[in-house]
Formats: C-alpha cells, structure tokens, sequence
C-alpha cells in the first residue's frame, strides 16, 4: 500500500470529510494505492465551549488553529523524549488549569479528555498498516490535537514513514504550523488543495520541488531553510467524482457532500475560506455536478446531501440552471447549501422543487454600517428579502450571524434589529404539504467573531490586536520551563481583542438566542433529517437486540427439546 489519508475525530465533529473522498477519488484514477481511515473516537468529546459557544457568556479570545499550542508543544516534547506523558507531573498541570481557564471548564474535565485522546490514538494506532510509505492527515480546527499526536507516536514507531498534513487549518496558518516541522513530526505541509501536491508525493517526489507544499531542512551549518512554491490550481471538470469508499456515512447521519465550486468571489473581512484553495476561484459544469450527485446516490445512498462550498449562487444564471438540471432528475434526497442574500421568491420556489431544503445565509448582520464594514456588499434589505424568500418558498433558513465584529454602538443596533427582525417573522405562518398552517422555517445562528489565519481581518489587525500566550498559572518551581515555552510561542498569535468587551458580546448572542427560541419557529431541513435519522437508528437497534434476544431464548428452547427427547 503506497499512501494513507487519514481523520481522526471525535463523534461530535459532524464535519463529513469531503476533501478525503475528493483526493481518493483523484489518486485512483491515476492508479495510486490508497486507503482511507476515518476513525470517529466515543471516548471522549470536544469542549462544550467549541462545539457550542452560546452556552458561555465570554466567548474564548483564542486565534483560530493555534488554540492548543502551549500544551500541545510540551506534549510532543515529552512524547519525542520519553515515549509517554503523565498529566499530573511537572509543568502539566500548570498547562491544563491555564487552558481549562480559557476554556471556562473544570481543569479535571480537560485532564482527562487530552488522557482519553492519548489513550485513544495509541490504540488505532495497531490499525494504522505501518507499511504505508505516506499518511496524510486531514486537519481542521477541531482535530489538531489528535492529528499531532497521531503523527508524533507514528513517527516513533515508523522513523522512515513519509508524513504529510493539510486541510483547512494548514492553508491558514501555515507559517506558525512551521512549529511541528522544526520538530521533525510531519515532512510537507499542502498549502491549497492537494491533488496534485499529493498525487507527486504519492510518486516518490522530492517535497522541496513540489508546488503546493512546503518542507524544511537542515543546510550544512544547521540552518533551518525551508521551501515552498504556489500549488498548481486544476480545471474543476477535470477532476473525478467524490469517492467515500471508506468513509461510512452512517456516522454522519448519513449525510455526504459534494461541490460546484472552490474558492469564494467575496472577500469578507473574517473569513479566510476564499484563500482555501487559490486565488482563482473555479466552478465545475452543471452536467458534472449531477453526475456527481448520481454517481453518490447510487454508490453510498445518502438520504442528504451538503453542497461543500462557501456560497452556490455567485453567479445566478448557473443556479437556476443547476436547479433545472436537478428537477429534471428528480432526485430522492435533499440538499443544503450556503447562500448569498441575493434570491429573488422565483428561485427560491425553484430551488425548493430542485430539492434544497436548507439555505444557509451569510446575514452575519442587520445593520448597514456593520455590513459594510465586513466587506460583505450586501444590505440590510437585501437579506431581509432573501430570508422571506427563501421561507415563503417552504425553504428552512439557517441565517448566521457575526458578533463582535464592530464598535458598541453598532452591536447594539445590530442586535435591536435582529430582534424585531425575528419578531416581524414570527408573525407570518406558511401552509406545509398537509395543508396546515404552521410557523416559518427560520433559525438564527449567532457567533461571536474570530480572529482566522489568512483573513483580511487577522491581516489588518495581527500586529495589534494579538498577543502570544502567556501563562495564567504558574507553580513554584516551574518559572523557567513557562519561560522557556513562552518563549518559543512568541511569534505566534494566540490570543485576539474584540472591538467590545466578551461579556458584552455573550449578552448579545443570547439575547438573539431568546428571541429566536421565543419566536416559536418550525425546524426543518437538515436538523429534523438529524433527528428523523436517530430516531431511525434507536428503533432499528431497539429491533435487532429484541430479535437477538428471541433468538437465544429460541437456540435454549431447542436445546432443552434435544435434551428431553434424548
């Protein structure tokens, strides 16, 4: 076997691992030998504060992608030199209350989660088929912690292993992730997408040549050079269907994914999804996109499909096409996707014939001065408008929402908007296909801003908006060793300041939070797909441990009978 992509995860990181099935996709068809494991951890789960920030009134102020750094770095230490990590000695308990701090949990609680993740990769580590001559590690920013120390432990059973990470939080932060190949546990970052990055590596490539990654070496007087040139963006046609061989859908609430196009015409000032995959932003053809769509139902049998893009309507005469193409097929699942606020009441009723039963929009504010300080070139009124659209056509709404991003003054403004905008909605009731009148499809998604690698945001502000991490707790005896780390992380963001205070900002989102649950909303799309999908699923086990339990009553029943007729 030539090449490993791997995932590790816990349960709760619903992310569906598109980028896997479109790379394995791309190196079969160019006859590479690849294998793709996707290890989904029960053992333990992420923090409450990440996977749902509306339950803390203080937002963290971490920058996106380096919040595990300071205990990260000392793990891998430890690790490289000792072979294990006990984190009740030394400098780690230091590290874990000044974490569990930031992320306003018990330190116990953080404690045994980073016990549960080490345990956890030590044993999937007997399934990773040593004999693999690359791995690849999908990364984003809920799995750095698992794919470090993945790396680390494969890298001390397997020295000649090839290892290389990507994904999203590499594109981003590249320059600070330089950090882990210093160490010596990862050999190439992929900056960008990595088909072809891949696809050379898979061929035994020299990494220094190899557009799209970067690596590091040592020159004759021990100075650290490291090398890298732009990847090579690819025509989107050209590219196979999505492959998720490997990739069981049914941890996914069987939901799969497929694209139309990557990157992103708009330049939002806090996001830095349109730097993913290049400057140049492509789309694949309608007729390849239903193929794919095809080819997915055909082979894995989703019962809903996730368009993985930052927006699909950038260009409306390409949707409404799109949407043609899929009522002609008729497809038998449903599909969500994101959404500019530009869709007039005849695609939204299009769309929803074509199958979109979620339209996830980038409202991220009802205030115009705010919009136009997020670089969004979008209005007040035109997100209105596309709400009720979208709603009025029997679409579920998801309309996320930025917190934080401006002064006080427009946050509140904002936030007043936003809840009479709500209570204006929740007035209007629509007639579903019973023919009974029930409230409108809308929910409201607030979250607080972040500092992301990469955005236009982190560009401007960076130097003075930022801060190294610094330790809140320090033990009597472990001064030099804080020092020392603290010291090594200097370069690197960790920590950001919102134009407001964190208390304000958590006032607002649950104020959002209360008007929207009072408002009395109907749920639909992907979130009652979720839930009808779990209620399956217990009835379906509840079914085979009953028919279990018949069957072993039924197997003694039968061994009583020989034994009386004997």
């Amino acid at each position: 076997m030539t090449i490993a992509l791997i995932k590790i995860s816990c349960v709760n990181d619903r992310l569906v691992p598109l980028g896997l099935a479109c790379l394995q996709a791309y190196l079969k068809e160019h006859s590479i030998d690849v294998k793709v494991l996707n290890f989904r951890a029960t053992e333990y789960s992420l923090p409450k504060i990440a996977s749902d920030p509306l339950i803390q009134l203080k937002p963290p102020k971490f920058v996106m992608n380096h919040q595990d750094f300071p205990l990260l770095v000392m793990i891998i230490d430890t690790l490289l030199f000792r072979g294990n990590v006990n984190f009740v000695e030394g400098i780690f308990p230091d590290l874990i209350e000044d974490y569990a701090n930031r992320l306003c949990e018990p330190s116990g609680t953080t404690r045994e989660r980073f016990e549960s993740i080490l345990h956890y990769i030590r044993n999937i580590l007997l399934e990773i088929n040593t004999d693999f001559t690359t791995v690849g590690f999908s990364i984003d920013y809920l799995n750095v912690v698992e794919s470090v120390i993945c790396s680390t432990l494969l890298r001390l059973a397997n020295p000649t292993i090839k290892i290389i990470w990507g994904g999203p939080t590499i594109t981003q932060s590249y320059e600070s992730y330089k950090l882990w190949l210093k160490r010596g546990i990862v050999d190439g970052l992929i900056i960008g997408e990595g088909e072809t990055p891949l696809l050379e590596i898979a061929k035994n490539g020299d990494l220094s040549k190899i557009p799209g990654v970067m690596t590091m070496k040592n020159d004759e007087k021990d100075n650290e050079i490291f090398f890298y040139s732009p990847g090579i963006q690819l025509e989107l046609d050209s590219l196979p269907t999505p492959d998720y061989a490997d990739l069981p859908l049914d941890t996914y609430y069987q939901i799969a994914s497929v694209y139309r196009s990557r990157g992103c015409t708009n330049r939002c000032k806090f996001c830095a999804e349109w730097k993913l995959f290049g400057k140049r932003f492509r789309v694949r053809s309608v007729e390849k996109v239903v193929e794919d769509i095809k080819t997915i139902i055909r082979d894995h049998h989703p019962g809903y499909i996730i368009f993985g893009e930052s927006l699909i309507n950038d260009e409306l005469e390409y949707f409404e096409n799109l949407c043609d193409a899929m009522v002609e097929e008729n497809f038998s699942v449903q599909f969500g996707t994101h959404f500019r606020a530009n869709i007039t009441l005849e695609l939204a009723k299009k769309a929803k014939k074509a199958g979109f039963n979620d339209a996830w929009i980038g409202v991220e504010a009802l205030n115009d001065t705010d919009l136009k300080e997020m670089n969004k070139g979008t209005t007040i009124n035109q997100n209105i408008t596309t709400i009720t659209n979208f709603a009025t056509a029997g679409v579920n709404v998801i309309a996320m929402l930025v917190v934080g991003f401006s002064k006080i003054d427009e946050e509140e403004k904002n936030c007043s908007n936003i809840e009479g905008t709500i209570d204006y909605f929740s007035k209007f009731k629509i007639t579903n296909n019973e023919g009974n009148e029930q409230p409108l499809l809308i929910q409201w998604r607030p979250a607080p801003m972040f500092l992301v690698p990469g955005s236009l945001n982190y560009s401007e502000n960076k130097e003075t908006t930022t801060r190294p991490w610094s330790s809140t707790v320090i033990s009597e005896g472990n001064e030099l060793f804080i020092q020392g780390l603290e010291l090594e992380l200097s370069d690197i963001p960790y920590e950001f300041d919102r134009p407001i205070p964190d208390e304000k900002i958590g006032g607002f989102m649950k104020r959002i939070q209360k008007a929207d649950r009072e408002a009395g909303f109907a749920i639909g799309g992907i979130a009652q797909h979720v839930i009808s999908y779990m209620v399956e699923d217990r009835r379906n086990k509840r079914s085979r441990r009953k028919e279990e339990r018949i069957g072993v009553i039924a197997q003694r029943f039968e061994a009583k009978k020989d034994i009386k007729y004997c």
